[in-house]
């Protein structure tokens, strides 16, 4: 399996704007299109691929939070969003992600001054990525490979993983 990198990829590429954006991507989102909507599609207790566990600092063998969402813009899926927080955290730190629904994240995240984020990492995932079969999974269909980049959010002290698969319909959005 591939390993998440700091580096973006090169200039040229299209993908590059929506990867590096250090601020909120649902708000990047928001103001590139029309309309937009969050759905959530899964929030349960579940063992964490084993790169997430890793990058946040637990035990594989432990359960979890999982939160998956798609981020619709026009209409169309553009951003299957997938974040972590470990057991303990969502009766503490992170007890508003237990009640979010179909609210982005990133209200929570980027709006409160005690959370800090860690940079950015990037990873192209193909078919034998567990985030590509989701994807597959979640959309019926096969996609070539695509990019993907997370981040670690910490509010004292506590992690919270969030990685975000951008789908194609993303480049069709523009300001």
């Amino acid at each position: 399996m591939n390993r998440w990198k700091r580096l973006a990829p090169p200039h040229p590429d299209p993908w590059r704007p929506w990867l590096t954006w250090r601020g909120s991507l649902t708000w990047r989102i928001v103001s590139h299109s029309k309309s937009f909507r969050v759905e959530r599609i899964q929030q349960r207790l579940r063992h964490p691929n084993d790169d997430e566990y890793r990058a946040i600092g637990r035990p594989a063998h432990k359960r979890a939070l999982v939160r998956e969402v798609i981020l619709h813009a026009n209409g169309q899926p553009v951003v299957l969003a997938h974040s972590i927080a470990a057991r303990r955290d969502l009766f503490g730190v992170w007890r508003s992600l237990r009640g979010l629904g179909n609210r982005p994240l990133a209200e929570a995240l980027f709006t409160d001054p005690l959370v800090s984020r860690r940079p950015l990492e990037y990873l192209r995932v193909g078919f034998r990525h567990p985030l590509w079969k989701r994807a597959r999974q979640v959309f019926g269909r096969d996609f070539p490979a695509l990019w993907a980049r997370r981040s670690v959010f910490v509010k004292h002290g506590r992690p919270l993983m969030v990685t975000e698969v951008f789908l194609p319909a993303l480049l069709e959005l523009r300001p």
